[in-house]
């Protein structure tokens, strides 16, 4: 009787506090004011805490909050797309919040990582989402044909076909033939099967080809016919972000196999940038234990969030760093990555690893200051204690510019490049390039940096844009005494003093040009015509990141347009301005003239290679990564190894031979790619009708 009374007793406790009604969330999309283009959406707290002593955190691509009449509590920005809702009334058991924003433009921008805090309580609230009805828009419209066994992607240079058949038991070594271009291959099948190589990539590349036309003739009964093929850029690569949110090593491989199919030569590693830094440096354990882990932050005596041990929350929210299951949270070890370049140089694929830098570097800003914590050691800081410095970076970050006028910046740097290069060492295999990032630097940064200030004065600068060369010159110096190679994005040769302008060309292995819209089309011509190695990184057609289609239900980004198998087959390297033949809603553009004004490429040999990017801020997990990539990719590697279609040059969007070019091109992502993808067992985005 007493176990009962007791029992009970401890029921009428729980229902008294509230114990037993775990709050939830449900978010609701609002529609488009006419008159103010904007949206007032609801984020209601269904079974919300008594009063307004508590805080809800959630995070957003971006918000651009607004209060309405009415509403019960305010949100903010606390840092990156990290948000505190404070509640300010209560009207009743739910609490609802209105704010009026921008229209929701993707289903997957809609706010995640929804955390209640109540005193020392953090409390992760499951959520409900009722979007408003979405137009349902198809692929773009094509003309299937029929595919024969040797088409595939990339497509193949010259196949001439015999008359009989041949059972193809085994697959040759290849014999190695000198003269020919790097790269290239000989298939003859006739009767019996031979094949010739100018080096090693070329004989990996015909056994690619062999795979294949195996598969695609569903045996080993091939038609006679002689291929010869090779690829017009040696540098035909991917970039994967593993940074803002991680990939496990284990699929990591899965990719290079999937990359090895279209014989892809180089994978570009981003693993350093504001949300986590992901690859093991032993020198500095918190570059990883701190800088690759996110958590909810401690509150100190002052009121203030303080990230003792880990990040603060980023794109999905994660607020333990224990959850290895959360994309929030790992980091590749020194094993890992070697055993991670060794599978890819084993394909014939290159690694450059990257590390972003002096912009787009808060997690290891931040490791570094944990660091210093725990060793007393600040000679490898990378943030001075007295720059009061005011900016806010591209994803709503203050603090992620590294300080560039201290020398511990660069004794940091040392440390990196030297592990790096110990890697590859190990490993055995090539390291082409480190590299170092340099975009999207915040304008404001460093202008309230006594050490920078400092190196100012020392050189009669009054423009603070000039440190940027002061940066270069440094990282210069690591490389050219290590005798590695640098790379990175574009703006890391622009706006620079002469002298280091030209320094820099002759460490140079390339650079990445991504921001090809907006009147930029021409940067890419501007640097090849002066002897820049040039990597074309269109946005506007190999940035896999960017959804599909308008359609809201697609997941992905869209800030640069949508890019889909047509936009990226569009691609023509040697006449970028003919890149975009339909608009991002499908309309026919005039390609007929080129934009007055404009630079012609008058250095094509400084065009190197074409790469592909996939920046990770909506991608949750690995089925994300492989269905953004594939098969939107598939234009990319067509076009990094045949560069200059028989279509080139044509002045009409829908020119005729354009179009049967493309029949051709879809029809075998259709009937080759996306039955290869179902054999591999992974996820790809399926034609929507």
């Amino acid at each position: 009787m007493r176990k009962n009374l007791l029992l009970a007793a401890i029921l009428l406790v729980f229902i008294a506090t509230g114990c037993c009604d775990k709050p939830s969330i449900v978010w609701t999309e609002g529609e488009r004011d006419a008159q103010t283009g904007r949206a007032t959406h609801v984020l209601t707290v269904v079974d919300a805490p008594e009063g307004t002593d508590w805080a809800l955190w959630l995070t957003s691509n971006h918000i651009v909050a607004g209060e309405v009449e009415g509403t019960e509590g305010v949100i903010e920005l606390h840092h990156g797309c990290w948000y505190k809702m404070t509640p300010t009334v209560r009207n009743g058991k739910d609490l609802v919040v209105k704010y009026t924003d921008r229209p929701l433009q993707r289903h997957c921008w809609a706010p995640e990582g929804f955390v209640l805090e109540k005193g020392s309580k953090r409390i992760p609230l499951e959520v409900k989402y009722e979007f408003l009805p979405s137009e349902n828009i198809p692929d773009f419209p094509y003309n299937h044909v029929q595919t024969e066994v040797w088409d595939m992607i990339p497509s193949l240079k010259s196949v001439q076909q015999g008359e009989g058949v041949t059972v193809v038991e085994t697959v040759p070594e290849a014999v190695m033939v000198e003269g020919q271009k790097p790269g290239w291959y000989r298939i003859i099948i006739d009767g019996a099967c031979r094949i010739e190589a100018a080096d090693e990539d070329g004989a990996f590349y015909a056994k690619v080809t062999m795979d294949n036309l195996f598969r695609n003739a569903g045996g080993r009964q091939l038609p006679d016919m002689v291929i010869e093929d090779w690829p017009d850029f040696d540098y035909r690569a991917i970039m994967l972000d593993i940074s803002r949110n991680f990939t496990s090593k284990d699929n990591i491989l899965k990719l290079i196999d999937l990359l090895a199919h279209y014989k892809v030569s180089v994978f570009h590693l981003h693993f350093g940038d504001d949300e986590g830094w992901r690859l093991e440096i032993p020198e500095f354990p918190e570059l990883t234990t701190y800088g690759a882990y996110h958590a909810f932050p401690v509150k100190n005596e002052a009121g203030e969030y303080v990230e003792e041990d880990h990040l603060l929350p980023s794109y999905n929210g994660s607020i333990d760093p224990k959850d290895m299951a959360s994309s929030a949270n790992g980091h590749l070890s020194k094993e890992d990555y070697i055993e991670i370049i060794r599978y890819a140089w084993e394909r014939r694929i290159e690694v450059i690893p990257e590390f972003d830098t002096p912009g787009h570097s808060r997690a290891a800003i931040k490791a570094m200051e944990a660091y210093a914590r725990r060793t007393g050691d600040d000679s490898y800081l990378l943030s001075e204690k007295e720059d009061v410095s005011e900016y806010c970076s591209v994803q709503y970050y203050k603090d992620n510019a590294i300080n560039v006028a201290l020398p511990s910046t660069y004794r940091f740097i040392e440390v990196v490049f030297d592990n790096i290069i110990a890697y590859h060492n190990e490993a055995g295999v090539p390291l082409p390039a480190i590299h170092v990032g340099g975009d999207e630097v915040p304008r404001g940064a460093w202008v309230g940096s006594p050490a920078c200030q400092k190196i100012m004065a020392e050189r009669g600068w009054d423009n603070i844009e000039l440190l940027k060369s002061y940066y270069i010159e440094n990282v210069l110096a690591i490389a050219e005494k290590r005798g590695v190679k640098i790379s990175g994005w574009q703006e890391l040769v622009m706006d620079l003093e002469d002298h280091t302008y030209e320094r820099m060309k002759k460490s140079l292995y390339s650079i990445n040009f991504w921001h090809t819209g907006d009147g930029q089309e021409e940067y890419p011509y501007h640097y090849a015509n002066d002897d820049v190695p040039v990597i074309l990184s269109n946005m506007t057609n190999t940035y896999v990141d960017f959804a599909y289609t308008p359609d809201k239900t697609e997941r992905g980004l869209s800030w640069g347009g949508f890019v889909d198998e047509r936009r990226s087959f569009c691609l023509l390297p040697y006449d970028i301005y003919r890149s975009v033949r339909w608009d991002d809603r499908g309309r026919m553009r005039d390609i007929s003239d080129l934009p007055a004004g404009k630079t012609e490429l008058k250095k094509k040999e400084n065009i190197v290679g074409v790469q592909a990017q996939l920046w990770t801020e909506t991608v949750r997990n690995f089925d994300h990564v492989t269905s953004y990539i594939f098969p939107k990719v598939c234009g990319v590697f067509e076009r990094a190894w045949n560069a200059s279609p028989s279509w080139e040059g044509t002045l009409e969007a829908d020119d005729p031979a354009f179009m049967t070019a493309l029949d051709r091109y879809y029809s075998t992502v259709v009937d080759r790619e996306m039955p290869y993808y179902e054999e591999q067992g992974i996820a790809y985005r399926k034609r929507k009708n």
